[in-house]
């Protein structure tokens, strides 16, 4: 099971909300729908979250996948 990490990597860039985090993606021409940002910050369906959305987010945030996922492993 995947867990997203979305919430920290924007604490970490001082980016407070989901609507803040869209507009500074579409200015940085990574646009990602707000529904899209949603769905991946509150863990729903992140499994099913499109590839070109995740590249987005790891460019904008300019880190690697393991870093915006962290992988749960339930015993």
């Amino acid at each position: 099971m995947l867990k997203s990490r979305l919430s920290i990597l924007m604490a970490e860039k001082g980016i407070r909300s989901i609507s803040e985090l869209e507009r500074q993606m579409k200015s940085s021409d990574f646009s990602v729908s707000r529904t899209s940002l949603n769905k991946i910050y509150h863990d729903h369906n992140i499994n099913k979250t499109h590839l070109d959305t995740v590249w987005k987010l790891t460019r904008f945030f300019q880190c690697e996948l393991d870093t915006l996922f962290s992988e749960i492993i339930d015993l």
